[in-house]
C-alpha cells in the first residue's frame, strides 16, 4: 500500500475510541484520515454473536496482556484480556451499558475542569444512546433484557429477597439496587440474529464508505515521530515492512490504557529516569505516563446447578446485576454484583450449567504503573495494576463476597445450587484468603494518561482537551486519560471521551 503523505489526521487504534474519532473525523470531505489497526478486521463471527464473546478470551484476537506478579494477590500474574481486532476491547467484552454515577464525572472536575463534570458529559451519553430495534450511525443499539436466563431471573428474585431494592434501568440517575443490565446490542429478529452493538459497528464501518478515511489492519506502531517539538507522524510496521507517514495536523493515539502510554514512551514521551534505563532518547519528561494505573478488580463466586438450561446466542450471558452502597459517606455504590449463567465470569465454563455472582469494587483505590520491558515495541509492558494494595479495597471485596455468598444461599437461588452454597460460614480472615487467591480482573483498566491541567499537575500527561502535555500535534483519547475510575463498565464512557475529543479536534484545526 502506498502513502502519500497528504493525511490530516492519523488515528491509532481503531478500538472504541478510535473508532468514533475517525468515523467523526471524516465526515468532513475535506480531511483525509488513516486509521491504524495493529489486528485483523472484526469479521469473525464470534465477535458479532453476544454470547460467544468468552471464546474470545486468549484467541488471536486477545493481546494477551498478562500482569507483573500481585503481591496483595499472593504472587498471582493475571491474565489481562484486550482485544486486538477492530472495535478493540468493545469487540470481546460483555457490552453490559452502565453510564456510571453522577459523582464520577463531577470527581473528574477536579482534573479537567468544569467542562469534564455530569452536566457536561450526560448529554453526550443521551445522544449515544439509540434503539435496539432501528440501528443508526453515530449511536449505540440499547437492548432491554425482555427474555432473562432463568438462573438471572432468579439471581434478581433472590437479592431483592435477601434487601436490595429492584433497580429496572441502571442509567436512569439512580444506580442502587438489583436488575437486569441493558447491553449494546441489536434486537435482532426472526430472520435477523441479534449482534454485537460496538462502536465499529455503528460509527467506523459505514464510515469506510468515504474515500477520506483509510483504515489499514495489522500495522503495528512503533513510535509516533517527533520534530521540533511536534508530532509529524508515526512509524509502524505491516506485512513486514517498516513505514513513516506523516500528517499534516494531529496524531490521536486511541490505543488504550496499555498500548498508548506503552507508544509515548517508546516516542521518548515520559518518565526521563525510565527512558534512559531502557536507552530511549527523552523527547519530553512526563512523568505521569504510565501511572494512575487502575482497574476493576472482582472475585468470581461459582456455583454448579441441579439442572442445566441452554444460553440463547442473544445473551451477552452478563445478563443481571446490582450497585450496593456499603459506606455512609460514599458518593456513589462501593460495590458492582454480576451475575451470569456460567462458572467464571471470565471464562464460559458449564455454560448455563452452573451461575456466578462477581462482587467487584467499583471505584479502587490502588494505584499502579505500566512501564517499559524494553525498548522492542514486540515486547509487552510491565502492567502493575497492584490490586489490593490499599486495604480499602480488599474491605469492599471481603464485604462483597458474603453479600454474594448470601443472596446464593436464599431461594430461588438456593434451590438451583447442587449441595449446600459454598461460603456462608467462612470467617472474614478465610473471605480474605479467598478474595487473594481469586481475585481477577474486571477488563477495565484506566488511568494511565490522565487529564491534567498543566504545570501545577505534574502527573498529568494530556490536558482538559486531550493534548499532550509539552508537545503540538499529539492527543491521547481513551481509557487511559480517565482520571478516576467510573462506577460501573467504562464503555459507555469511552465513547462519549472519544465523541468530545472528535469536536476538540475539529474546533482546534478549523481551517
Amino acid at each position: 500500500m502506498d502513502f502519500d503523505g497528504a493525511y490530516d489526521f492519523i488515528v491509532v487504534g481503531a478500538g472504541a475510541a478510535g473508532s468514533v474519532i475517525a468515523a467523526r473525523l471524516s465526515q468532513d470531505r475535506d480531511r483525509k484520515i488513516l486509521l491504524l489497526e495493529a489486528g485483523p478486521s472484526d469479521l469473525n463471527p464470534l465477535i458479532s454473536r453476544p454470547a460467544s464473546w468468552p471464546l474470545l478470551l486468549g484467541s488471536e484476537l486477545d493481546w494477551r496482556y498478562q500482569t507483573v506478579p500481585q503481591v496483595a494477590l499472593k504472587g498471582r500474574r493475571l491474565a489481562w484480556p484486550r482485544g486486538r481486532v477492530v472495535g478493540g476491547s468493545g469487540s470481546i467484552n460483555a457490552m453490559v451499558h452502565i453510564r456510571g454515577a453522577i459523582s464520577d464525572f463531577d470527581a473528574w472536575e477536579r482534573w479537567g475542569g468544569e467542562t469534564w463534570n455530569a452536566r457536561h458529559m450526560f448529554p453526550y451519553f443521551e445522544r449515544l444512546e439509540g434503539s435496539a430495534d432501528t440501528p443508526e450511525y453515530g449511536r449505540l443499539p440499547i437492548a432491554e433484557n425482555t427474555s432473562p436466563h432463568p438462573f438471572a431471573a432468579a439471581f434478581v428474585t433472590a437479592a431483592q429477597k435477601h434487601g436490595l431494592p429492584d433497580n429496572p434501568d441502571f442509567n436512569s440517575g439512580r444506580q442502587e439496587g438489583v436488575g437486569l443490565y441493558r447491553i449494546t446490542r441489536t434486537a435482532g429478529g426472526p430472520d435477523v440474529p441479534a449482534r454485537r452493538g460496538n462502536t465499529a459497528y455503528t460509527h467506523l464501518h459505514s464510515a469506510l464508505d468515504r474515500p477520506n478515511l483509510t483504515l489499514v489492519t495489522d500495522a503495528t506502531v512503533l513510535c509516533v515521530t517527533v520534530e521540533h517539538g511536534r508530532a509529524v507522524g508515526v512509524r509502524f510496521r505491516t506485512g513486514g515492512k517498516v513505514m513513516s507517514v506523516r500528517c499534516a495536523d494531529e496524531v490521536v493515539l486511541c490505543a488504550g490504557t496499555v498500548a498508548s502510554p506503552q507508544i509515548l514512551m517508546l516516542s521518548g514521551i515520559g518518565p526521563a529516569a525510565h527512558l534512559r534505563a531502557v536507552n530511549i532518547p527523552v523527547a519530553v519528561d512526563l512523568p505521569g505516563v504510565g501511572g494512575n494505573l487502575h482497574d476493576h478488580i472482582q472475585v468470581s463466586l461459582a456455583y454448579d446447578t441441579v439442572e442445566g438450561h441452554p444460553v440463547a446466542d442473544s445473551s451477552n450471558l452478563g445478563e443481571a446485576g446490582g450497585f450496593i452502597t456499603l459506606y455512609p459517606d460514599s458518593p456513589a455504590p462501593d460495590l458492582q454484583l454480576s451475575f451470569a449463567p456460567m462458572k467464571d465470569l471470565n471464562n464460559a465454563s458449564r455454560l448455563g450449567h452452573g451461575f456466578t455472582i462477581g462482587p467487584a469494587v467499583t471505584r479502587p483505590r490502588s494505584r499502579g504503573r505500566l512501564s517499559l520491558a524494553s525498548a522492542d515495541p514486540d515486547e509487552h509492558p510491565l502492567i502493575d495494576p497492584a490490586y489490593l494494595t490499599d486495604p480499602a479495597d480488599l474491605d469492599v471485596l471481603v464485604d462483597g463476597v458474603r453479600m454474594a455468598c448470601d443472596i446464593a444461599g436464599t431461594d430461588p437461588l438456593a434451590r438451583l445450587v447442587r449441595g449446600k452454597p459454598w461460603g456462608g460460614t467462612l470467617s472474614r480472615d478465610e473471605v480474605q484468603e479467598f478474595v487473594r487467591t481469586n481475585a481477577q480482573t474486571q477488563f477495565h483498566p484506566v488511568g494511565t494518561c490522565r487529564i491534567g491541567f498543566g504545570a501545577e499537575e505534574p502527573e498529568a500527561v494530556v490536558d482538559p482537551r486531550l493534548r499532550v502535555k509539552g508537545l503540538t500535534g499529539l492527543r491521547v483519547a481513551d481509557a487511559s486519560v480517565i482520571p478516576s475510575m467510573v462506577t460501573g463498565n467504562i464503555h459507555c464512557a469511552v465513547a462519549a471521551i472519544a465523541e468530545r475529543a472528535a469536536e476538540f479536534i475539529q474546533e482546534d484545526n478549523t481551517k
